[in-house]
């Protein structure tokens, strides 16, 4: 299953680009390396290239973001594997329910009692 990103506006992306001396936008894409970006029966490969198997993740940590003064809330899941996180940003992923549901099944029971 092939995990597409919900894209940042065009115009964030330039605002923060040019805000920030370039540093914002590439921030960004260094974070998003570690976000799925196919997962299969075997595991899931990241988006900077990295394969991890189902079996190696440790613990699955719901992660809640609250930005201050705009009541806005991010929700992502941390999948801990000694091979590093993975993570997932729900909010940023298209058919997110899907994607979630196809982890959850294949996680190790052991990860989701962490």
């Amino acid at each position: 299953m092939e995990v597409r990103l919900i894209p940042l506006s065009g115009c964030l992306n330039v605002s923060l680009g040019v805000m920030t001396l370039g540093i914002a936008p590439l921030a960004v894409w260094l974070n998003t390396r570690s976000w799925p970006q196919t997962l299969d029966e075997q595991g899931v490969v990241t988006r900077g290239g990295k394969r991890i198997p189902w079996s190696a993740f440790t613990k699955a940590v719901k992660v809640i973001t609250r930005i201050p003064d705009t009541g806005v809330t991010v929700e992502r899941y941390d999948l801990h594997s000694p091979q590093g996180v993975v993570r997932v940003a729900l909010d940023r992923i298209e058919n997110k329910d899907a994607v979630w549901a196809y982890i959850w099944e294949r996680l190790p029971e052991q990860a989701k009692g962490a």
